[in-house]
């Protein structure tokens, strides 16, 4: 047994991690800070019986959180809209170190593998929206950004959780004020900004699977002018599938990410704001494992794997069944290769006491290499390669001000993406052997094929929104912007030999379409769209920290056309942009009924889903293949809740839930098929989180010692457009988290903490690729439990 098997399946001091020193001496430390802590506990009642502490009532509530959900600082709490802010703590805490991990701490944002991306290349789904297509010419429904910039692409959004203030989660249409492609919401990190202290940490964080994280901080103030803030975090672990015929980890982890930031203020309190952000990846890829087999696949006849020297599926699934989800024997040399570079700069100027104006420019490149084995199995059914190649560049002007009884904003926005996507395949090459090569072009047999785009996507846009104050306590809020897209791509698609098209190459339709010569494979498209979005709201704050609101958006989403089509006529086959019409009712409100302290934010929508963005196979395109297809209608509506109480100041529980209740009005598939009744995509029914933090009531000279849990749901769910029973759906998930965390101890810099994730070690797996027509699905092994301890210093002020 191979020391990766046992980090899977022991627990004990004893060789529970891996046979090294430094597992050893984690897995010890972590069992010898429970007991510490235990004791703690004990030591604590007996001190604080000796010296007593002076306690807050529980009425006192949270620390106030502020949110710039409508493109100004405010109270979450204020906000007539419906928001989850996580902290930097509840990240520490829950050992989040990516945005894919965000739906354990916010249930409403679900995340899944992009079908063929696999961790790379996280797919954001909110209220039932999301998308699938990775190429340059696809956009998401839920955008990310970085402060006040957008990252059209979300390589690089792995390591994009360090040193950040908050993370807002924006539910539902986001059209006026975030633009285009937010019709499920939005997620915005906010790094920390530079401060006026001089201060810093540095915190190391070890633990199984030979994890081993480091971060730094140093915020440094040059004179009264200048800020500089300077964090830099580098995280690496061996992984936690083995691949059996290459001997070792595949999914190990290698990141480096940093960030520096400067913060100059000018005389007459303008101030100008630099961020620069690195990130590199040189892991290993994504583990597929054979899930599913058809065994009238067309990879599964006799034939077709005897030439190719394939033993049957059926064979190949049932040792891997026997292997178990954590166990492969692929042979593929997967690799996970990102760079990314991210530049903002923000100038705000204030004009006068009411008005001021702010510019924020962006700027980022992506270059990305990944090999993944999407078949999972020893058999080169379907090696598959990626390489992206990007920039963009974004500039948005704001009017801000205040006059009497309204706030307002208005503004100019301007983006322009230029990439590359190539995506290489062979649709079963000839077996090489127990070890496959490192990339697709060295297998051998003439099924290989790139799928080559080149894109430019452009976006112009124009905004205003306000809120006036009716009445003391109520206020109208009306939002409206235009925007006019435009894209172009040159679509190389081809095998070694010939191109993958037809082209009309004499200008006449009425002949037929001739395939060109290799050196002339390439066809520009081109095409634009518009659409106004807007906003309106009512909400009234009934009484001291208790808000209702009633509000209704339309938000729309670029559409394009596709890169798979055989023919110059289906290559320039545009889809329509989608749209999304929405009323959401909320409830904003602290309660303090005697020294309890309770939080109830609730809220319920209704969404209309118009010309809804679906990858589907259409067998009217030679060959047959997905294409992306406007397919329908769809109503979406849900309840979501965010409850929070403390009974007593040390006690704090939470619950946060997220139904949603997705179905089509109408579906139809290329081949005229009707699928309404079809399970809808990406949106389980019911995702919920129960979290419980107890802080112990121990002197403040001695530190703050707290303990924490969490239990994280989500239903099964089917993962991809193309439904098949059986086949496509991802089983429901649970996953118990606990910490505890000892900070300033003993009244020094030092802070202790010591997390544990899918306490109860549940296996679970998510749909990777399905290719049941050829004869295999592939799943994706979730993390099995993961468990370290941290230790944190901090200098300065």
């Amino acid at each position: 047994m191979g020391c990766q098997q046992k980090a899977v399946q022991g627990t004990a001091c004893e060789g529970a991690m891996t046979n090294s020193g430094l597992g050893k001496k984690f897995v010890c430390g972590l069992t010898a800070f429970a007991g510490w802590a235990a004791t703690s506990t004990v030591l604590a009642q007996v001190q604080s019986e000796a010296a007593p502490t002076t306690v807050q009532p529980a009425s006192v509530g949270p620390e106030e959180v502020i949110v710039t959900a409508r493109r100004r600082d405010e109270r979450l709490q204020d906000v007539p809209l419906a928001v989850t802010a996580v902290s930097s703590a509840e990240l520490q805490h829950q050992n989040i170190l990516s945005v894919a991990q965000l739906s354990q701490a916010a249930p409403a944002l679900v995340t899944v593998p992009a079908s063929g991306g696999g961790r790379s290349q996280p797919v954001f789904t909110i209220r039932g929206l999301s998308a699938q297509e990775l190429s340059v010419i696809g956009d998401p429904s839920v955008s990310t950004y970085l402060g006040d910039v957008v990252m059209a692409r979300t390589q690089g959004m792995n390591a994009a959780l360090f040193d950040v203030g908050s993370i807002e989660i924006l539910r539902g249409p986001q059209g006026t004020l975030f633009g285009r492609n937010t019709t499920g919401g939005a997620v915005v990190i906010r790094p920390n900004r530079p401060t006026d202290r001089f201060e810093g940490r540095v915190a190391l964080t070890g633990g199984n699977f030979e994890t081993f994280n480091t971060e730094a901080m140093i915020n440094v103030p040059v004179g009264e002018l200048l800020k500089v803030r300077v964090a830099a975090v580098n995280r690496k672990d061996d992984g936690f599938v083995y691949d059996e015929l290459l001997g070792r980890n595949i999914n190990d982890t290698d990141q480096q990410a940093a960030r520096v930031s400067a913060l100059l203020t000018l005389p007459g309190d303008a101030e100008v704001l630099t961020v620069y952000d690195y990130f590199r990846d040189d892991s290993g890829s994504t583990p597929g494992f054979i899930k599913h087999v058809n065994p009238n696949g067309s990879f599964n006849g006799e034939a077709y794997r005897a030439a190719r020297g394939y033993r049957p599926l059926e064979t190949l699934l049932s040792e891997q069944q026997a292997r178990g989800i954590y166990r492969v024997a692929n042979g593929t040399p997967l690799f996970n290769d990102i760079k990314t570079h991210t530049f903002s700069n923000t100038i705000t100027v204030p004009l006068s006491d009411d008005v001021s104006i702010k510019n924020i420019l962006g700027y980022r490149t992506v270059w990305d290499e990944l090999r993944d084995d999407v078949d999972g199995t020893e058999s080169a059914l379907f090696p598959q390669e990626r390489n992206d190649r990007g920039h963009q560049v974004s500039e948005e002007f704001q009017l801000l001000g205040t006059a009497g009884r309204l706030d307002w904003i208005t503004g100019l926005y301007y983006f322009r993406e230029k990439g590359r996507t190539q995506a290489e395949s062979y649709a079963g090459a000839v077996d090489p052997g127990p070890i496959e090569p490192r990339h697709v072009e060295e297998y051998e047999g003439p099924a290989y094929s790139i799928t080559d785009v080149a894109g430019e996507n452009t976006s112009y846009a124009v905004f205003a929104q306000g809120t006036y104050e009716l009445l003391d306590g109520l206020k109208l809020t009306a939002g409206a912007r235009y925007t006019r897209d435009e894209r172009e791509a040159t679509i190389r698609n081809r095998t070694r030999s010939a191109c993958r098209f037809t082209l009309d190459q004499d200008g006449d339709p009425a002949t037929p379409e001739t395939t060109p010569a290799l050196g002339d494979c390439a066809v520009t498209n081109d095409a634009s769209f518009s659409e106004p979005t807007y906003n309106i709201s009512l909400d009234y704050q009934f009484a001291d920290s208790k808000l209702v609101y009633l509000a209704h958006r339309h938000g729309y989403r670029s559409g394009g056309f596709g890169s798979r089509a055989a023919s110059q006529a289906g290559l320039a086959r545009t889809f329509e942009p989608e749209s999304v019409d929405d009323v959401e009712i909320g409830l904003k409100a602290d309660w303090r009924p005697g020294d309890v302290f309770l939080r109830t934010n609730l809220a319920a929508y209704y969404s209309k889903y118009e010309d809804i963005q679906r990858i589907l196979t259409d067998p009217n395109v030679a060959p047959v293949t997905a294409v992306t297809t406007n397919a329908g209608r769809a109503r979406i509506q849900g309840i979501e809740a965010e409850l929070m109480v403390r009974p007593i100041e040390s006690l704090e529980l939470s619950a946060d839930y997220a139904y949603t209740d997705a179905e089509f009005t109408e579906f139809i598939a290329p081949d005229g098929t009707d699928l309404s009744n079809a399970p809808f995509a990406r949106a389980p029914k019911n995702v919920y989180t129960f979290g419980a933090r107890y802080t112990l009531p121990i002197d403040a000279s001695r530190g703050d010692i707290s303990l924490g849990g969490s239990f994280y749901h989500v239903d099964e769910y089917s993962a991809v457009d193309d439904v098949i029973p059986g086949v496509t759906g991802v089983a429901a998930r649970e996953l118990v988290n606990a910490d505890v965390s000892w900070n300033a101890v003993l009244g020094s810099r030092f802070d202790l903490s010591a997390y544990v994730t899918n306490l109860l070690d549940k296996q679970s797996s998510s749909l990777f690729v399905t290719l049941n027509g050829l004869g295999f699905t592939s799943h994706i092994a979730e993390e099995p439990r993961r468990y370290g301890v941290s230790v944190r210093y901090h200098f300065g002020e």
